[in-house]
């Protein structure tokens, strides 16, 4: 295993590290409760999925994204307590998703409501607006505007591929030891095998190996918000890896699978059904941020 070198990348030390320093798999924090990142390498890849997958859907057109220079991703999703340093420093709003996480999609009380845990675990119950707000924060500590965002589809599954072909990085069928993902048939529900041992609810980021590039949860646990406006499918998408600003914007495109959610969810190519971007209170929708190098 490559040895990572780590840094803790301090406001005034920015300016002094060198590119050799930054090389793919280096991982640095801005602060001490900031998302770890992971330097991902410059390159090529085949974006969607062939028309001979299992699953695919005709919004995965298959085509070439290149990104010209590494970026940096967040090893694993923000995690509750990265969200509450946030809500610490007065940029996150830690009442109004506790309320909307308590509440049903229509509204109502959810007296079935239940706390899968904080620490550790993935934030959830954010909007699209209150993750840019987390951004925002991020940008402050880093002392540079537009350095953090959200990652753009085609960065998001550039991170969850590593320089895979296959339906999921570790090959073409759905394996337990690699996520925490629902039940193999269609539809929704819990299920426990192999390392995957959470039943109806997410677990603490990094549960579960590491893929190729450094990432951790990039199949199961969470779904995450991307920066992209909603297009239909991929035939007009940004060949530089950007994120698309045409399309519907009131709404946005999340990306990977859930603790519920079964094999079809789970793929690299997979493009979540786009929520307004209003949506709070999902217990199962979060996010993980990119930065540019």
């Amino acid at each position: 295993m490559k040895r990572v070198l780590t840094i803790l990348l301090l406001l005034m030390a920015w300016p002094s590290l060198q590119a050799a320093e930054m090389a793919p798999g280096t991982t640095f924090a801005e602060c001490r409760d900031c998302p770890t990142m992971v330097v991902l390498p410059a390159g090529t890849f085949m974006m969607g999925s062939p028309s001979d997958e299992a699953d695919r859907r005709e919004n995965e057109i298959l085509h070439p994204v290149t990104f010209a220079t590494p970026f940096a991703m967040s090893a694993t999703p923000v995690t509750w307590n990265q969200w509450e340093a946030c809500v610490r420093d007065n940029w996150c709003d830690a009442e109004a998703i506790d309320a909307a996480l308590r509440l049903n999609n229509d509204g109502t009380p959810n007296e079935n409501y239940r706390d899968y845990g904080r620490g550790s675990r993935p934030a959830v119950g954010m909007n699209w607006y209150d993750a840019l707000r987390f951004v925002g924060w991020l940008n402050n500590k880093a002392g540079v505007a537009d350095l953090y965002s959200l990652p753009s589809e085609a960065q998001w599954e550039y991170g969850a591929r590593a320089g895979s072909t296959t339906v999921f990085p570790w090959g073409d069928e759905l394996d337990y030891n690699y996520g925490n993902v629902g039940k193999r048939e269609y539809g929704l529900g819990g299920h426990t095998e192999g390392r995957d041992t959470w039943m109806d609810e997410t677990s603490p980021v990094a549960s579960f190996p590491a893929n190729a590039f450094g990432l951790y949860d990039m199949h199961g646990n969470i779904f995450e918000w991307t920066q992209d406006c909603f297009e239909a499918d991929l035939a007009n998408a940004p060949r530089d890896g950007s994120a698309s600003t045409e399309g519907d914007c009131s709404v946005r495109v999340f990306r990977s699978g859930t603790f519920l959610s079964n094999p079809y969810m789970q793929r690299s190519a997979r493009r979540g059904a786009p929520y307004p971007a209003t949506t709070r209170g999902r217990n199962y929708l979060g996010f993980r941020v990119v930065r540019d190098i």
